[in-house]
């Protein structure tokens, strides 16, 4: 599987399923578990999981497009996901 890092090295599966939210839960309680038995490993502080952003598009909608264009025209598994965000 390939990981991205503008989505936070997880990848676009995981991050459209979801399942990133439990992986990242169990990289950060390993973190937590290292860094209780080791702070001096980590001089920056107790270390954080990233998270990807919010939103994640491949082929973004423009917030101008017409809705009846938008239909027809975008040709991608979840349009329909990404047209009720863009217009509801």
């Amino acid at each position: 599987m390939l990981s991205h890092s503008g989505i936070a090295g997880f990848t676009p599966s995981q991050v459209f399923t979801g399942e990133y939210k439990t992986i990242a839960l169990t990289k950060q309680a390993a973190l937590d578990q290292a860094y209780e038995k080791h702070p001096e490993r980590f001089s920056q502080g107790t270390p954080l999981i990233a998270l990807p952003p919010s939103d994640v598009y491949i082929n973004p909608v423009p917030a101008d497009a017409d809705k009846a264009i938008i239909e027809k025209e975008v040709n991608f598994p979840t349009h329909q996901r990404v047209i009720e965000k863009q217009f509801n």
